[in-house]
């Protein structure tokens, strides 16, 4: 008895895991175990019913949350039924159709979601979202490689609400500013913007808003940026505002630079060749290789580390006499307190002795001064190097009134005023003295700049914009961007296409085929005496020209007959009629006589060279969606052989009407020295035919 009940209980038990496997409900059965002979015992087990499901066991119930970032990274939860289990065994890590493939779509796009494989299973999904603009998505899942059906996907619904992600702009953290916009490396930045949580570097699940989101990372042009305060923010979409062009001709938020702390020696001859030492901090050649000039002239460089760099110098004329090199980094901005010139070129008359002086280096633009400043006039000097050479124009703003000079080299006695703005005013475009004319600038190249401004009351700011006519950003990228606009007018006019065969030999026939694909549309063979009408006929009955018609005059002489086509389309162009010719003293030739124009009313696409009817260029999506290339028509004859001759002793195709018993065959190849050869034969068969 022992050697019979336990084989069955081991039985039952395997089947029944099976059938947990595919969450199916057990059933209480009475099983009768035979025992010895005339001995019967009833048991009561757990066992299965076994169903076999198609994909209806595998559905998606709903989705969490239905809101989410259009910048990406929104946590999706997918719960559902019939997931595979992301922890299984998997025969081959490539396959990219194991497992959960989830996609999400909405009228116009389809976005990856990035599947978390740790956090799935059976019965849920979970998925990060990627950027997406913002519209309303319907998730899809795949399970190894078989889409769920939309029936499955909330009890199939149209756009359901249930199983829909909706990308909203104000659900997606934004950066609104950053201070500062430029310092060394290691320098404390305070970013702010719209802010869904205070919780990072802890183990609290909730943020004091009751939201279920913390700060992973932050990055700073693809370096870690460590958060050190409670309340700092990591945020996914800057402002489109926030981004400057970097001395590279890049989009940027952020800029560091180098520190230079000693230099050695401190004097050195005219004539060059002193060795100099620079102390510092980061002089990294990671973007571009180091530069030193000293005097505005280069310093051969002998030798680079990240706190020292050694050079040589170059000689320079000792009567130059000049005093502002450029090479420094950004402007000196020299202020003098309690006053009130009574134009802007009193300024030039202050020098450091003037009472109420003192200066500042400023790096970036805008300069905002403190609230309490009033009453003070600047003189801000320094050098412009531009990114790309081109024609630029120059916006200038501040408050109260100032005036700018700009030389056309280094010199800052080259000087000349291109911009002024005489009055407060709110923005760069109130008055046309604040716009310079187009100046021409080469990339790399110094210019001199001086600005002179003075302030009465309230708020003091300054703050200078170029224009270029010609950019690599778009709009997308920076609200600074223009997209460029052209209006395409065309002109045209249309000619119905012409082409004359020439045949001769009268007892002769030929088959006509369209070059475009001479397998797919050939029609029978046509006599060379063959009238007009019967080859209008035929060539009208072509796939490749219908709907469109041809219309077929003859004239014939002592050369044989000349047949004109002429084709009645505004497709255009038509290529020439091909032929093949099964008699050796037969001559055909084909010349177009008019080339067809089109009059661009219709465009014909094209799969594996056969083209579709024409469409209209103002068609629907469903329009040329529904078009269909004449190759899949299925009354189209076709000679179609089952395989390649090479490997089989038959040929099989189908043909309508009666036939010789014999083929031709024509076949090109390329010989060993690359050359391409032609050859034709004629084989006597006897072909089966069939009724028909």
């Amino acid at each position: 008895m022992e050697s019979l009940w336990r084989p069955a209980a081991l039985l039952i038990a395997l089947w029944c895991c099976c059938c947990k496997k595919h969450s199916l409900v057990p059933n209480v059965l009475t099983l009768w175990v035979s025992l010895e002979p005339g001995h019967q015992e009833s048991k009561s087990i757990n066992t299965c019913w076994v169903f076999f499901f198609s994909s209806g066991a595998q559905r998606v119930r709903y989705v969490q949350p239905h809101e989410g970032s259009t910048a990406g990274a929104t946590r999706l939860t997918i719960i559902g039924d019939g997931f595979a289990q992301e922890r299984q065994f998997q025969l081959s890590p490539e396959d990219d159709l194991f497992g959960n493939r989830v996609s999400l779509v909405s009228d116009t796009l389809s976005v990856p979601c990035d599947v978390e494989r740790d956090s799935t299973h059976a019965n849920q999904i979970l998925c990060y979202t990627r950027a997406m603009p913002q519209d309303q998505y319907v998730v899809r899942v795949s399970v190894d490689g078989v889409p769920i059906p939309d029936d499955n996907i909330c009890n199939g619904n149209y756009k359901p609400y249930h199983c829909s992600l909706y990308t909203r702009w104000w659900r997606t953290p934004t950066i609104s500013s950053l201070s500062p916009v430029t310092g060394l490396p290691g320098t404390l930045v305070t970013i702010r913007g719209r802010i869904y949580s205070d919780v990072y570097g802890s183990n609290t699940d909730l943020s004091s808003n009751g939201h279920d989101v913390r700060f992973l990372r932050s990055y700073m042009g693809g370096m870690p940026c460590e958060l050190l305060k409670p309340n700092s923010d990591e945020l996914s979409l800057p402002e489109k505002n926030l981004y400057w062009v970097s001395s590279r001709s890049k989009l940027s938020m952020f800029q560091t630079f180098a520190e230079v702390t000693a230099v050695s020696p401190s004097r050195g001859s005219v004539l060059g060749g002193t060795l100099l030492t620079i102390h510092g901090r980061f002089f990294d050649q990671t973007d571009e290789p180091a530069r030193v000039l000293v005097g505005g002239l280069p310093c051969e460089l002998q030798s680079v580390a990240d706190g020292r760099i050694t050079c040589r110098t170059a000689g320079r004329r000792a009567a130059e006499g000049r005093k502002v090199f450029p090479g420094g980094r950004g402007l000196k901005m020299e202020v003098w307190s309690d006053k009130r010139p009574r134009s802007l070129d009193e300024i030039w008359s202050y020098n450091e002795n003037t009472t109420g002086y003192w200066s500042q280096w400023i790096d970036s633009l805008p300069y905002t001064f403190p609230k309490e400043y009033d009453l003070f006039a600047t003189r801000t000097r320094g050098f412009f190097v531009p990114t790309v050479s081109g024609n630029f124009n120059i916006y200038l703003h501040c408050d109260d009134w100032c005036d700018l000079y700009l030389s056309n080299s280094s010199r800052p006695e080259d000087k000349v005023k291109v911009a002024f703005q005489p009055r407060y005013v709110a923005n760069y475009f109130q008055l046309e003295s604040q716009k310079s004319e187009a100046i021409f600038m080469e990339k790399g190249k110094a210019y001199y700049l001086e600005l002179l401004h003075h302030e009465y009351y309230g708020g003091a700011n300054l703050n200078l914009a170029l224009f270029h006519e010609d950019s690599s950003f778009t709009a997308d990228q920076t609200d600074d961007a223009v997209n460029e606009v052209q209006n395409i007018v065309a002109e045209y006019e249309a000619f119905d296409e012409e082409q004359v065969p020439d045949q001769s030999r009268l007892e002769a026939s030929v088959t006509v085929l369209p070059r475009m694909n001479r397998s797919l549309s050939p029609l029978g063979p046509i006599t060379v005496s063959a009238s007009a009408a019967e080859l209008e006929a035929a060539l009208n009955n072509l796939w490749s020209i219908k709907p469109d018609t041809v219309q077929v005059t003859k004239q014939e002489d002592g050369q044989g007959s000349h047949y004109t086509v002429t084709f009645n389309s505004n497709r255009g162009d038509f290529a020439p009629l091909d032929f093949e010719v099964f008699s050796s003293d037969t001559n055909v030739s084909v010349s177009e006589v008019t080339k067809g124009q089109s009059n661009m009313a219709t465009f014909t696409l094209s799969w594996a060279g056969v083209p579709t009817a024409p469409v209209a260029f103002n068609a629907t999506a469903s329009e040329v969606c529904t078009c269909q290339p004449d190759v899949l028509r299925p009354d189209l004859p076709v000679l179609s052989p089952l395989r390649p001759l090479l490997f089989s002793s038959q040929l099989c195709f189908a043909y309508k009407g009666g036939l010789k018993d014999e083929i031709g065959m024509k076949f090109s190849y390329s010989d060993s020295s690359g050359q391409t050869r032609a050859e034709n034969t004629r084989i006597s068969v006897l072909l089966n035919s069939g009724d028909g």
